[in-house]
């Protein structure tokens, strides 16, 4: 079961402004990587579906090997950490003033529980110096903050040279993608430049950071055999 949370009226206001002036400056600065499709405007999961599908047509019909990460991240909401997040958000056009309200509020809250029996008379808050991080689900700045972030780590790996490339056909134009985000639920690919990029190179790119319980992963590798290329066999790879 979801744990949400549900705030006080005049915060969430505010939480919702922040949101979709952070979502507003990023878009009018191209702050948001094209693979971060969520909570945005005119963009649906039904989009990332076609583009995935055209990104594993290619690389068969380039040969290329590949691996492809299908993560969900689970309560990615309820594990940002907040610095991490107010740097985001500052990137995002957001003041320092407008954030350190936000975030306050969030780290120093007091719980109570909410059932169908009614609110719990018992309540809990931070224990120590700590606080608790996290923006919260139900936050109405949660997904503009989860792409503040997201964003930042989409463009460390373009910057690092992981992806997918490719020439369109008609204008020879270079086509990049390193992942499919929609929200947290998330497909990234690890391409080679050539054909003579190994599966077993594409295994050492990603740091086996694969974990089976939340993720589905996928490799497609191919070899000649004198006359064309074949995909290899999983146990081969």
């Amino acid at each position: 079961m979801r744990t949400i949370q549900l705030m006080n009226l005049e915060a969430q206001a505010n939480n919702k402004k922040a949101g979709r002036a952070a979502m507003r400056y990023a878009k009018e600065h191209s702050l948001i990587p094209d693979g971060q499709c969520g909570s945005r405007k005119r963009h649906q999961a039904i989009d990332l579906a076609l583009s995935k599908r055209l990104v594993w047509d290619l690389l068969i019909l380039q040969r290329c090997a590949a691996g492809w990460i299908s993560n969900d991240a689970k309560s990615c909401f309820d594990c940002i950490v907040h610095w991490v997040a107010i740097i985001a958000m500052l990137r995002f056009g957001l003041t320092w003033r407008a954030l350190s309200s936000m975030f306050n509020m969030l780290s120093s809250a007091t719980h109570w529980v909410r059932t169908g029996f009614g609110d719990s008379e018992h309540t809990f808050k931070p224990p120590s110096v700590i606080p608790f991080q996290g923006c919260g689900q139900g936050n109405g700045a949660g997904p503009p903050i989860w792409i503040s972030v997201s964003s930042v780590l989409i463009t460390m790996m373009e910057a690092m040279g992981y992806g997918f490339e490719c020439l369109s056909a008609l204008e020879s134009q270079l086509v990049t993608a390193q992942c499919f985000c929609f929200v947290d639920n998330t497909n990234v690919i690890e391409a080679g430049n050539t054909v003579h990029h190994s599966g077993e190179a594409i295994c050492a790119s990603v740091q086996d950071a694969i974990n089976p319980e939340k993720s589905f992963w996928w490799l497609i590798d191919f070899e000649w055999d004198s006359r064309t290329h074949r995909k290899r066999k999983s146990v081969d790879i």
